[in-house]
């Protein structure tokens, strides 16, 4: 068994606390959870992520997470349940600390407070979006200011920040978005996630598309933002730890139309590497009639891109004869051969 370097244990709370109902999210139909998750299930899934685990193959990094709801929201009693029934893992140091998702209007000292007794360490803030317009379309009004202050108090006590953003909304544009981007730069999270916007069953977003009210963005489109997101948060130094959604068995069966793919990270580092390739060639002097490239023979896949698509792609913009990849391992970034 190859060694993690990260373990994640998901428990889903969903929709558990939240202020309101999105018009893009069910979240039972997107992990596939319907019951409201207890001890014995708890327990369960910790048991499952261990089974077969010992200390020569234990990830470095254990981690529970309570995904799907606002967490800070849920009845005070009820949050002390969950958090206690992963005590005895935080002692025998199965698990090392706990990370939960929730609203920056659901965000104060006291909340905060008791999330740090509990060994929670992060703490993830869905914002989806900047832009006042796109929010009130999405049903999920909350200010850039209220956003702001809520990563303050989560930075004050010292928890590790992340924020997640969703293109592609209702009213959303490449330039809101890119905005959204630059705002969230601005407030320096850990880590972010992106999450391009898909119509899922049984949703408000479902309904408007039926009515053809909203249009989904297309795959094309939503890597192309997507990409350009992805290079400013890598600039500001701020990793982008998920791209799109895990292919559940749920999702899938409930997903109606959007820019879905199960490999969708993998798309937006095929087009980064190709910008990368095109900058290379537009910087020589004259166009040469071939060219050449050493890639990391790790990353040989993306430079190369889905379905060979860089190749074809780079080959005809700039009408080589022939246009060639070669993986090295002792190659540690892009070189132009010839």
């Amino acid at each position: 068994m190859k060694k993690k370097k990260h373990m994640i244990v998901p428990v889903f709370v969903s929709h558990e606390g939240c202020p309101y109902r999105c018009s893009f999210c069910n979240q039972s139909k997107i992990t596939g959870t319907h019951k409201k998750t207890d001890r014995a299930m708890l327990k369960e899934s910790l048991r499952v992520h261990f089974e077969g685990l010992d200390a020569k193959n234990m990830p470095q990094k254990r981690e529970l997470a309570f995904f799907g709801g606002s967490f800070t929201g849920i009845p005070l009693e009820r949050q002390e349940y969950l958090l206690s029934s992963v005590q005895p893992w935080i002692i025998s140091e199965q698990i090392q600390s706990i990370r939960i998702s929730t609203h920056a209007l659901l965000v104060d000292d006291a909340k905060l407070a008791l999330l740090n007794r509990y060994h929670v360490k992060t703490v993830e803030l869905g914002i989806q979006s900047t832009d006042h317009d796109v929010l009130k379309l999405a049903g999920r009004e909350c200010g850039y200011d209220i956003v702001r202050s809520a990563t303050r108090k989560i930075r004050a006590q010292g928890f590790r920040l992340g924020l997640q953003l969703m293109p592609g909304l209702p009213g959303d544009d490449e330039l809101k978005f890119s905005k959204s981007v630059a705002d969230v730069i601005s407030l320096k999270p850990d880590f972010v996630r992106i999450y391009p916007t898909l119509v899922i069953k049984n949703t408000d977003l479902f309904t408007l598309y039926q009515q053809g009210s909203y249009t989904p963005w297309s795959l094309q489109r939503m890597v192309e933002v997507v990409k350009d997101a992805m290079v400013n948060f890598e600039e500001s130094g701020i990793p982008v730890v998920r791209v799109g959604l895990h292919p559940e068995p749920s999702l899938l069966e409930n997903f109606v139309v959007g820019p879905f793919h199960p490999s969708f990270r993998h798309l937006v580092d095929c087009r980064m590497a190709r910008d990368e390739m095109v900058k290379m060639i537009q910087c020589l002097k004259d166009t040469p009639r071939s060219v050449t490239f050493r890639v990391p023979a790790k990353r040989v896949s993306v430079y190369i891109g889905h379905k060979k698509e860089n190749l074809a792609v780079i080959k005809n913009r700039f009408g080589l004869e022939s246009f060639d990849i070669k993986a090295d391992s002792w190659v540690k970034n892009l070189e132009l051969v010839a």
